[in-house]
């Protein structure tokens, strides 16, 4: 386990936020950082996706999802999809 510093004014939110939870803070803040962590994550892959550095089948590879979630999320994103039925068929072998 690794230590972190963390501002006074958010532990004391993630304090008041546990406790309606009936958690405890360090669990409470733990969670929080976890899914931040996955929705930058899931950001910067779409931003990724968005200026064609990577395929969608990257962007699902490295979401560990399947490319019909992907799809999902880039529409969801307001993200132009462009893919097409060939791209499909060579992406699901």
């Amino acid at each position: 386990m690794k230590v972190i510093r963390v501002e006074s004014d958010i532990y004391k939110k993630a304090e008041k936020a546990s406790k309606a939870q009936g958690v405890k803070t360090n669990d409470f803040i733990a969670r929080a950082l976890k899914q931040g962590l996955e929705a930058l994550n899931e950001k910067n892959v779409l931003d990724l996706y968005r200026t064609r550095k990577i395929t969608l089948q990257r962007a699902a590879e490295m979401l560990a999802i399947d490319i019909w979630e992907m799809i999902e999320r880039v529409k969801k994103a307001e993200i132009h999809l462009d893919y097409t039925m060939e791209e499909l068929a060579e992406d699901s072998k």
